[in-house]
């Protein structure tokens, strides 16, 4: 017997993300950051013709010298340049010598020798260019031959070690299991597979964090992809 009351159909609600899943987006927004420091804040290699291409052309308007050999001193020393062309960040190095038969040593016979003072030869190509000569660069690492602040890395290895935890103690992940993602961090190609990791182990937002019911790359073909695959992809990354 009906009651006369009106039936509403059911609405369901929109589905929240647990602790473990705002955990992993907010993981996400972090390495996203710090591919966002690299691209902004980063340096990629180039060579002293680049940047003496860049100031004859007109592209460069500020360089930064360090480490320059004193005016009236001998021997040799590492110059450390970096400036911005076509709103990239740039950096090289020379090996200043005070005369062509200085001997430099072996670590440095890749680099390009000169004898000329590198911000005399910079105002000589245009003298318009401001040339900031200090005595030592400014604090850096380098990775995959890019230069990068020094607190860069401290701040990626936090996030690792936070996606370790999110790994060991966070619902079974998608796509592989926990043994498949644990080698993954591991390996060379840890630095592609970490934003991997966050980005697809779990449901995107607003997907319903169940489990993940297809086929799943298990630990055993997981390492073995990283004993064959990743160190190549670690030479890619590296060898510069």
């Amino acid at each position: 017997m009906h009651d006369g009351t009106r039936d509403h159909p059911h609405h369901a609600c929109p589905s929240r993300p647990t602790g473990q899943g705002a955990g992993r987006y907010a993981l996400l927004i972090e390495a996203l950051g710090l591919v966002g420091s690299v691209l902004l804040l980063g340096s990629s290699p180039a060579t002293y013709g680049d940047l003496l291409d860049g100031v004859s052309g007109g592209g460069v308007s500020e360089v930064q010298v360090s480490g320059a050999l004193p005016d009236g001193s001998t021997g040799y020393a590492t110059v450390s340049l970096a400036w911005t062309d076509q709103n990239r960040n740039r950096f090289a190095q020379v090996v200043q010598v005070s005369d062509p038969s200085v001997a430099v040593p072996g670590g440095s016979q890749r680099t390009e020798v000169v004898t000329r003072a590198v911000a005399d030869e910079l105002r000589a190509l245009d003298p318009s260019v401001r040339v900031v000569v200090t005595g030592w660069p400014e604090s850096s690492t380098t990775f995959a031959g890019w230069r990068l602040p020094s607190w860069l890395p401290g701040a990626a290895l936090a996030l690792w070690v936070a996606a370790l935890v999110l790994l060991a103690n966070g619902p079974q992940p998608w796509w592989a299991t926990r043994w498949a993602w644990f080698w993954a961090l591991f390996s060379p190609a840890g630095v592609v597979a970490l934003p991997l990791f966050l980005l697809v182990s779990g449901p995107p937002p607003g997907v319903p964090e169940t489990g993940h019911t297809g086929r799943r790359l298990t630990g055993g073909w997981s390492f073995l992809l990283v004993c064959f695959v990743g160190p190549a992809v670690g030479y890619l990354l590296l060898d510069r």
